[in-house]
């Protein structure tokens, strides 16, 4: 396998984001930065343009995302996440904005894409630098694809003009001043802009870097690249986002539209064949859920080191809330609010199997330790110490128990790797568009929206019966958006699916914890923390930077 190591392109130094041409970045000086001309020469220098839109990936999960949604809260009172949650998200203040690193990473690939074919890439072998060269290229729409819809989310929303705009669209390498004079395209023409690089991926990338051996045009040796199934998987989330509540009014796609897109992707799979160790796919680097992940990283232990509760010597940073817990049915597979089988004074037994796979509660075992939250508990117990949880839960999902941190041992790290897109995305991007579509039993392409989501549940241990008795779309709609909630819990999707959904009331809801009576006999809900968003905050902002360089109009209420 080839990792995608950090190659260090002097050639390229961002002065100001498309403030003057590629050419001025490749410009030689006395500290011997390379040319255009010297990196078109050089393959592996003009693959290193692509590499540094690589390099700008996420590879560390820092949970601020869940955080700002009501699945988590911090014990961290530093977090801008906090002051972001009590009304202090601006278009100054915007933890989340993606737009000049974005932008940084599409000029790198806009210069790749206007150099790539006149680069020999093997010259000693023509057929082998065509296919290649096809590859390569189509990886590259992959990647911005990839970016541009980082900016779909992040910054698009009715402008002030009362339209639903997108972002300014750069398909192609800029000169000097040409950027502060381009208007924000509209969500539609976006829209319409990311599908079309999907495709272009698809069309040049494998399902899946399969190929034994150290093939480098199709080899196993690229694994942590995009993949098709990636491009396609993105290629129906942007489907997804533009047939939702929140943009549908664009007109840039339907929710049929969403669902064959997706079902493709199960077809490209291969069918629905799904494992039960599917659902803790973060501990499995060659997992097939996995369809693109970063490069594996072996001995770290920053995630648990912020995450794992203070007597395992972490700093229990994100805390899972009860508003999160109570999205966790029973075993049976009904609601809390609707099993006969759930007790409030014995609240976590019996519960959906994924529960104590995504969540420490109280007196579960993680690793060899039996971990303790109620009141006056020792460290581990609810705001006991500054760094005790403060919903009465901490994070499991993703954290390795096998990680050391006792600093008066040996400390010892674990593999880690950030996962950009998996198997069960497209499968409840499926699910939900097929159900909005037609309904639980619409058929698209052979497959339903309740044979989707019997398998997800079924895969984790609950069975069929409770969702057989959901005839509406409405009601499996309720279903679907709780097992997305569940499944793709803490991978940053459940504060944008709010705002797609349009629903506002959940934003501004109370996040709630656990509070648990020494003696373990009281179990009371309590508030931890209130959330103060706007209605238009369902859209995020244009940076007040970006508006102040030119007429860019601003997306209403920012």
């Amino acid at each position: 396998m080839k990792k995608i190591n950090k190659i260090l392109i002097t050639a390229i130094a961002v002065f100001c984001l498309f403030a003057v041409s590629c050419e001025n970045y490749l410009e030689p000086d006395p500290q011997n930065r390379i040319t255009l001309d010297d990196a078109i020469d050089n393959p592996v220098f003009a693959e290193g343009l692509l590499l540094k839109a690589y390099n700008g990936l996420p590879t560390n999960y820092n949970f601020n995302l869940d955080v700002a949604s009501d699945d988590a809260v911090t014990n961290d009172n530093n977090s801008s996440i906090n002051a972001m949650t009590r009304g202090g998200w601006t278009s100054i203040q915007n933890p989340f904005s993606i737009w000049s690193k974005a932008y940084e990473m599409n000029l790198y690939i806009n210069t790749f894409l206007e150099n790539a074919d006149k680069v020999v890439w093997f010259p000693s072998d023509a057929t082998k630098n065509e296919n290649f060269k096809k590859r390569i290229i189509a990886e590259a729409y992959g990647l911005r694809a990839w970016w541009s819809f980082q900016l779909l989310q992040n910054h698009s929303g009715v402008g002030t003009d009362g339209t639903l705009l997108g972002f300014p669209i750069v398909d192609r390498v800029i000169q000097s001043g040409e950027f502060n004079q381009l208007p924000r395209n509209t969500f539609k023409e976006c829209v319409d802009y990311i599908i079309a690089d999907c495709d272009k991926a698809i069309a040049g990338l494998p399902a899946r870097w399969e190929t034994a051996g150290s093939d480098p045009v199709m080899g196993i040796r690229n694994l942590n690249r995009i993949s098709g199934l990636a491009a396609m998987t993105l290629k129906s989330t942007v489907a997804l986002y533009a047939a939702s509540p929140s943009y549908n009014a664009a007109g840039a796609g339907t929710w049929e539209d969403a669902a064959n897109y997706a079902a493709d992707v199960i077809i490209a799979n291969g069918g629905i064949n799904l494992l039960a160790s599917d659902v803790t796919f973060y501990e499995n680097y060659q997992s097939k859920e996995i369809f693109w992940s970063s490069t594996r990283i072996t001995n770290k232990f920053v995630w648990e080191q912020d995450n794992f509760p203070p007597s395992l010597f972490g700093k229990g940073k994100t805390n899972p809330t009860q508003n999160f817990v109570d999205s966790f049915g029973m075993v049976d597979g009904k609601p809390i609010t609707v099993s006969t089988t759930y007790n409030p004074n014995n609240p976590y037994n019996q519960r959906d199997p994924r529960l104590a796979k995504y969540v420490i509660y109280n007196n579960l075992t993680f690793g060899t330790q039996s971990i303790k939250t109620y009141e006056n508990s020792g460290s581990d117990g609810l705001n006991n110490i500054a760094t005790s949880t403060i919903s009465g839960y901490y994070l499991r999902k993703f954290l390795n128990p096998n990680a050391k941190l006792n600093p008066a041992g040996v400390i010892t790290g674990v593999d880690h790797f950030y996962t950009y897109s998996r198997f069960t995305e497209a499968l409840l991007n499926f699910a939900e568009a097929a159900n909005e579509a037609g309904g639980p039993d619409f058929s698209i392409k052979g497959y339903t929206a309740r044979g989707v989501i019997n398998a997800i549940r079924t895969r984790s241990g609950i069975n069929s019966t409770y969702t057989a008795t959901l005839t509406s779309a409405d009601a499996m709609r309720t279903l679907i958006r709780n097992e997305r909630r569940i499944e793709l819990s803490f991978e940053g999707n459940r504060f944008w699916d709010l705002r797609r959904w349009g629903l506002t009331n959940v934003m501004k809801e109370d996040v709630k914890g656990m509070r648990i009576s020494q003696n373990q006999t009281s179990f009371s809900i309590f508030t931890v923390a209130p959330r103060s968003y706007q209605d238009y905050q369902i859209y995020g902002p244009v940076p007040l930077s970006e508006t102040q360089k030119y007429d860019l109009i601003q997306n209403k209420g920012w």
